[in-house]
């Protein structure tokens, strides 16, 4: 997928070698949930599956030859999850190790969201279709429709692969994602706490939803 923005911004699928730069903007620009904490390289480990895996997806922004916002995706949480902790899980939890033993509880609560809450439609953050993964955007091009490029290509590739609805897991405090999914059509559907103190907003998009150019804005699953 290559397509041209008209604000001098390039969209394209992410590769293997786009992981190191979406694990940074990660890192650097999302502060909310688990995987942050976990740090850049479990991130590099975790996009690299991502790309590896045909249920899901990274897609690029860039700006001349500079990534500068990166949106993963995929219509198989569950399948995602099962892929990464059999054949990425020991490495990775040994280079975190002291993190995970800091933080095993979040972790646990983020496993048994990925692997029971990315197709169904009940309680506790489990919405319809395809999962927004995560969405990042570095400062520098921050308020030049970066947020609203991946958003608007994100549903493009979800509909190209058959899906009809999506969702995206928000912290009910970010602001700023929020209003980059409202304009994208995404609608909040449900509150909940996915971690203890952390209030969480579940928002959901279906086919046919009217969406209009976004802002930037970095947001995360738990």
């Amino acid at each position: 997928m290559d397509s041209n923005t008209g604000v001098g911004m390039v969209l394209r699928t992410g590769t293997v070698a786009d992981t190191p730069a979406a694990a940074a903007l990660h890192a650097g620009q999302i502060s909310e949930g688990f995987l942050s904490f976990l740090g850049p390289a479990f991130l590099r480990r975790l996009y690299r599956r991502v790309v590896r895996s045909p249920e899901s997806f990274l897609l690029i922004a860039e700006d001349g030859a500079t990534v500068v916002g990166f949106l993963a995706g995929s219509t198989d949480v569950p399948a995602l999850y099962r892929a990464f902790l059999l054949r990425d899980g020991p490495v990775a939890a040994l280079e975190c190790s002291a993190r995970l033993l800091r933080s095993w509880r979040r972790a646990l609560e983020t496993l048994r969201h990925g692997t029971g809450g990315g197709t169904g439609g009940g309680t506790g953050g489990g919405g319809l279709g395809a999962e927004l993964l995560a969405i990042a955007v570095d400062p520098s091009a921050q308020g030049r429709g970066a947020g609203g490029l991946l958003v608007r290509g994100f549903l493009s590739e979800i509909e190209r692969r058959g899906q009809e609805a999506a969702h995206v897991v928000v912290a009910a405090g970010n602001d700023r994602a929020i209003a980059l999914y409202r304009r994208a059509g995404f609608q909040p559907v449900e509150r909940f706490a996915l971690h203890a103190g952390a209030e969480s907003l579940l928002m959901q998009w279906a086919d046919g939803a009217d969406g209009a150019d976004g802002a930037d804005g970095a947001t995360t699953t738990p």
